[in-house]
């Protein structure tokens, strides 16, 4: 769309406005739920700072490789800066073919993002843990599978679910990031600032090195 785009009804440009309207969809929708009585977990992909007040988000399509791993740290981190706790990336990569070994250690990685789901595209193989592609034993350690290290993964995060629900209860009355840099909590920690990426808080009680 050109970056000229105008609305004249609410005389806004679409450059400024477009992620607007998913944010507008969320609170709407997250305000209907609450007057049922009923819980409001949304899930949405378009959003504006502030969104995680109404909605969680996953951070939109990614590719099956490594250096799509890492960006996903520094996204969970934008977003929770931005007022958007509740984040998460496509685990295994969204488009192309995951490997054993990639999707493997991204079930490491997405098991500390705050909203975790192993997802992608139609045209792609299928990634579930238990598919064929991943039933193979690792090198020198004949009694483990893929698989298996897979389920460990999942099983840690259901570990954490209680300390993060815990954290985002306090953060969606205080405000706050769950998953942050470190020098959020320690500013005068010098070494915070070397490769932030790398050194996760996740709350104020736990650190995370990647």
């Amino acid at each position: 769309m050109p970056l000229d785009a105008w609305h004249p009804s609410i005389n806004r440009s679409q450059l400024d406005t477009h992620s607007l309207f998913g944010t507008t969809q969320a609170k709407a929708t997250h305000g209907w739920f609450k007057q049922q009585k009923k819980r409001t977990m949304i899930i949405e992909r378009s959003s504006f700072a502030g969104m995680g007040k109404f909605a969680s988000k996953w951070l939109g399509d990614n590719f099956s490789q490594e250096r799509y791993m890492a960006y996903s740290v520094t996204g969970v981190m934008a977003m929770n800066i931005a007022g958007i706790p509740m984040v998460g990336a496509d685990i295994c990569g969204f488009s192309l073919n995951t490997t054993a070994e990639l999707c493997t250690k991204w079930h490491y990685v997405g098991a500390f993002y705050p909203f975790s789901r192993n997802h992608n595209s139609i045209d792609a193989k299928s990634q579930e843990p238990y598919v064929e592609i991943f039933n193979k034993t690792l090198k020198g350690e004949t009694f483990l599978t893929y698989t298996l290290l897979m389920r460990r993964a999942i099983q840690f995060k259901y570990m954490l679910i209680p300390y993060y629900y815990t954290e985002l209860g306090h953060m969606h009355e205080d405000g706050g990031a769950l998953y942050k840099p470190v020098y959020f909590s320690f500013p005068n920690e010098l070494g915070s600032y070397i490769e932030p990426h790398n050194n996760v808080m996740l709350g104020d009680g736990l650190k995370l090195s990647i």
